[in-house]
């Protein structure tokens, strides 16, 4: 009995120590902090790159005058109108440009103003008689005319170009709708807006300007 009970206590005593052996790592370790450092690059902010919208194009200044004073009797006074009209409308449908009305004006007229334009370019149209230049007799009012460009320097009043439509403009309704006149000439709607139409196209291509056709709806 003796000895069975000495076995039991050094067992019970063998069992204390494993197990306050146990305890004492359990508590090292659970008061062990884990620090984790983080640390931050700083960043360098260089210099923001701007976006630089490209200059807008600079714009083609016109002066548009007509020339009333001439030595045709028969022409009716609503061409040079419409013909002025629509050169400047035209020449505006290039984007680039800026077209003014600069009314009645002839050539002579034209050179002082643009001798006195610093940015304007002036431009001088006139409307001549296809049969008069041919040395042909106009009979019954029947003729056809063109439009006639001259273009002009500012400063300078240097004619830097000139030219006469292939278009032209016909009578008696040739061509498309005509419109009334007061001297009993009738001429062809169509055929004005096309002579002023390549007229002012013919005045862009001298500065290389295009104008950009809208398409159809």
């Amino acid at each position: 009995m003796k000895m069975k009970f000495f076995i039991a206590v050094v067992i019970l005593l063998a069992s204390t120590s494993v197990l306050q052996a146990q305890s004492g790592r359990r508590s090292t370790g659970g008061s062990t902090t884990s620090t984790t450092t983080t640390t931050t690059t700083p960043s360098v902010a260089g210099p923001k790159a701007i976006d630089k919208k490209p200059a807008p194009a600079p714009k083609l200044q016109l002066l548009v005058g007509i020339d009333r004073q001439d030595a045709f009797s028969n022409v009716p006074y609503y061409i040079y109108d419409t013909v002025l009209d629509n050169v400047i409308r035209r020449l505006g449908e290039a984007e680039i440009v800026f077209a003014n009305s600069g009314g009645k004006m002839n050539r002579a007229d034209a050179v002082r103003a643009a001798k006195q334009e610093t940015v304007r370019w002036v431009v001088s149209l006139e409307i001549r008689s296809i049969y008069a230049d041919a040395g042909r007799q106009v009979k019954n009012n029947q003729d056809e005319l063109a439009v006639d460009y001259t273009v002009i320097e500012p400063e300078t009043g240097k004619v830097k170009r000139s030219g006469q439509t292939h278009q032209h403009i016909y009578q008696n309704g040739r061509g498309g709708v005509s419109l009334p006149s007061k001297n009993g000439a009738v001429y062809s709607e169509y055929s004005i807006k096309q002579a002023a139409t390549e007229a002012a196209d013919r005045i862009l291509g001298g500065f290389d300007i295009n104008v950009r056709e809208r398409s159809p709806p």
